[in-house]
């Protein structure tokens, strides 16, 4: 039996819809109402308003991902899922040229990439998802499981079900995934090379999909937004890579830890976010620094930040890694903070960022507090961090230091 919410979208496909996606596209600009609904269907009876409603949202909000947005077939719950056209190209590059089956394609995120560097089949059990890519990408198209598909294609990309699409809720464990780890492995076992599309937050270790496996976590815009499993031959030589997009460098290694630090002095390390997920800071700070990386220390264990002597980070170059000076660590009050703003800075003061870890103060609370002092805009900017040492809670006062951008890619 034909799918009906496939023969609607498809009239929306149509080029006698344009009018009706045109007026769609106006009132959702202005702000959908019941009266500009009521517009709609009386402007075009019998045809498909609430569809071309949900074409018009989902093209205005998915310019954030897509440069041209305005000719895609999507659905907001589609857009939330898809990859973007930045992190998609990234990933098709290691693709090759070889014909690749993206499985649990969506709306074709990534099949329009894989589809632009070779020949691209997209399988998705909703037959309107799968139409969907099918015209983005201009791909062959499989409306069907992936569990029964034919593997007949040497590479995959694998992008399984986080959310329930009843409810709309997205879970994060993965015995939730659809297809199941089993299938996934099954599936993965068949072919020359594969890459499973995950959410960032993976639990680690990674757990094992393949004999033969790597791991990268990418960011956007300095927001972590994917994980990658990759398997076989499209596997990386060490087992983690982090990624920052749209920049395209990579730093790869195997993740490792810091000793201990026994004082909070010095200079202060905060690490790229895909750096500190994958627990590649050994590897970012010697590649950056070389033998002086020992020097380093977590304050606490967990905390994802490494203390350094200053000295040490005199003429160091890195991207993966900002750093400021500590100047005093205080007890976590912001009248104490305030006070001592004021007493160090006087009314030279610049802006005052607030920061923390795992919520360890109230950024909000603090930066109004902070506000009261009065400010000179070509004052000296200041960092206020509340950080969490173990049972303790402490304000640290800190400038930025500036660091020379690195000319390794």
């Amino acid at each position: 039996m034909p799918d009906r919410r496939l023969d609607v979208w498809e009239k929306l496909a149509d080029p006698e819809a344009v009018p009706l996606l045109e007026a769609a596209a106006i009132a959702v600009a202005d702000g959908i109402t019941p009266a500009s609904v009521m517009g709609l269907r009386k402007s075009f009876p019998g045809s498909a308003v609430t569809e071309a409603i949900e074409l018009a949202s989902a093209r205005a909000r998915a310019g954030v991902k897509f440069a041209d947005s305005n000719t895609l077939m999507l659905d907001r719950a589609g857009l939330e899922q898809a990859t973007s056209e930045t992190v998609a190209e990234w990933k098709a590059a290691r693709f090759g040229d070889a014909p690749v089956l993206d499985l649990c394609c969506g709306i074709g995120g990534d099949a329009m990439a894989l589809a632009r560097r070779g020949p691209c089949t997209v399988v998705d059990r909703d037959p309107v998802r799968a139409w969907m890519a099918g015209l983005n990408a201009g791909a062959v198209v499989r409306a069907e499981a992936v569990e029964v598909t034919d593997i007949d294609h040497p590479l995959v990309h694998l992008d399984p079900a986080r959310r329930d699409e009843s409810s709309g809720r997205r879970s994060w464990h993965l015995e939730d995934l659809v297809p199941d780890l089993d299938s996934i492995r099954g599936i993965l076992a068949r072919v020359e090379g594969g890459a499973v599309k995950l959410g960032p937050g993976l639990p680690r270790p990674t757990p094992e999909l393949h004999a033969c496996q790597s791991l990268s976590i990418i960011a956007e815009h300095g927001r972590l937004v994917q994980a990658v499993v990759w398997t076989g031959r499209l596997a990386g030589d060490a087992p983690c890579e982090a990624v920052d997009l749209p920049s395209g460098r990579t730093l790869s290694g195997s993740p490792g830890g810091f000793t201990v630090a026994g004082e909070l002095d010095g200079a202060l390390l905060t690490f790229h976010p895909s750096i500190e997920r994958l627990e590649l800071g050994p590897v970012a700070l010697q590649a950056a620094m070389g033998g002086d990386a020992a020097l380093a220390g977590e304050p606490a264990v967990g905390l994802g930040l490494v203390t350094l002597p200053l000295e040490a980070i005199d003429s160091v170059s890195s991207d993966w890694f900002r750093a400021v000076r500590i100047l005093e660590v205080l007890p976590p009050r912001p009248d104490a903070v305030a006070s001592a703003l004021r007493g160090r800075f006087g009314d030279e003061i610049g802006d005052v960022v607030v920061r923390t870890r795992a919520a360890a103060i109230d950024v909000d609370a603090w930066s109004r507090e902070f506000r009261r002092i009065p400010r000179n805009v070509k004052g000296p900017g200041v960092e206020v961090l509340g950080l969490r040492l173990g049972r303790k809670t402490v304000a640290i006062i800190a400038e930025p230091i500036e660091l020379q951008p690195s000319s390794r890619p």
